[in-house]
């Protein structure tokens, strides 16, 4: 679990000057808390953090004083320049159910050798304890042919009591097309005729 150290934000310093001194702002939120924190981070830091971490990931925010395991929601970036505006987060409560997110990553993909791999779905949404968290759900297509498919009611995660699964259970997540062939059509040369190439006297 990844630690990231922020501060209280003051809501008197709008977000676009504090981003352009190198600070992100974020906020915490949660049914344990009264009202949600308003924070700020160094971009340093967020930086760092998001080599390691992707929404879904669960880490420990110090605060000050204060430390809360939380959820990483979701993390905003500028449209046009691709900056980082803003890090949305969720306090975990033991014994609370808490919707999650958690990628699906294929792989062994290089293993597949006939047919092309087509990924339909890159994340499955669930509910669960804090205990029961996933971040990722690895799927292996080794053994995957050509008209194979992999739906969210073949993974293990939607066949657990534990998780709520929020996708439709008959959700394609990855399926394996036939090649495509490229017919090349011979082209036949035009025949001379006998005589063709001789000089008329």
């Amino acid at each position: 679990m990844s630690i990231l150290k922020g501060e209280v934000r003051s809501l008197n310093r709008k977000a676009k000057h504090l981003r352009n001194e190198g600070i992100i702002p974020g906020v915490l939120y949660g049914k344990n808390l009264d009202q949600s924190i308003s924070l700020q981070f160094p971009q340093k830091e967020v930086l760092t953090f998001l080599k390691s971490n992707s929404k879904g990931s669960i880490v420990e925010l110090q605060v000050g004083e204060e430390k809360y395991k939380a959820l990483f929601k979701e993390v905003t970036y500028a449209p046009v320049t691709g900056n980082i505006e803003h890090l949305n987060f969720q306090t975990l409560v033991e014994g609370e159910k808490i919707t999650n997110t958690a990628a699906v990553v294929l792989i062994n993909r290089e293993e597949v050798k006939e047919g092309v791999i087509q990924q339909t779905l890159s994340e499955i949404s669930y509910r669960a304890l804090p205990s029961q968290l996933i971040e990722k759900i690895e799927i292996d297509v080794k053994d995957l042919k050509p008209g194979d498919s992999i739906f969210v009611s073949d993974l293990d995660i939607a066949k657990d009591e534990a998780y709520e699964i929020r996708n439709p259970l008959d959700s394609l997540i990855v399926s394996v097309l036939e090649p495509k062939t490229t017919v090349v059509e011979d082209v036949e040369e035009p025949e001379e005729s006998e005589g063709g190439n001789q000089e008329q006297s």
